[in-house]
């Protein structure tokens, strides 16, 4: 079980070296090196965050990407979301069929309730925070 995968990672770092320019827009080439993000896989993680407008694109020679939205409005929880999909620690599965004690089982309850509270968590962190941080660690 991951609970935060490289492309959540990558995605995360390439918010935050956006969230730097401070509103310039800045090439895929620029961040995938800055950031030590593989190019191919920088420009996939740059068009799903275009999709939820975490990112605007323009063309031509001043071109690039910037952030949408200011660092403070974009949370972890939803970049997890965007490439993960929900939290979800267990699928509650048996032998690929949903399991028969799936209403009434005391796990199942507990492990959703440990997914909310990682949720809420996720939900706290805000880019703008990740930048705070990474100040004092530098």
């Amino acid at each position: 079980m991951k609970l935060f995968t490289k492309q959540s990672d990558y995605a995360v770092r390439a918010i935050i070296g956006l969230a730097r320019a401070r509103g310039a827009y800045r090439s895929s080439r620029e961040i995938a090196r800055e950031e030590r993000i593989p190019l191919p896989f920088l420009r996939r993680i740059l068009q799903t965050l275009a999709q939820h407008g975490v990112v605007e694109a323009r063309e031509g020679a001043s071109g690039g990407v910037r952030l949408a939205r200011p660092a403070r409005a974009i949370r972890l929880s939803e970049i997890v979301t965007y490439f993960q999909g929900p939290v979800q620690l267990s699928e509650c599965l048996f032998q690929k069929r949903l399991c028969h004690n799936r209403a009434s089982c005391v796990l199942r309850h507990r492990i959703m309730a440990i997914e909310a509270l990682i949720v809420r968590e996720f939900d706290k962190i805000t880019i703008a925070a990740l930048l705070r941080n990474g100040k004092h660690h530098a």
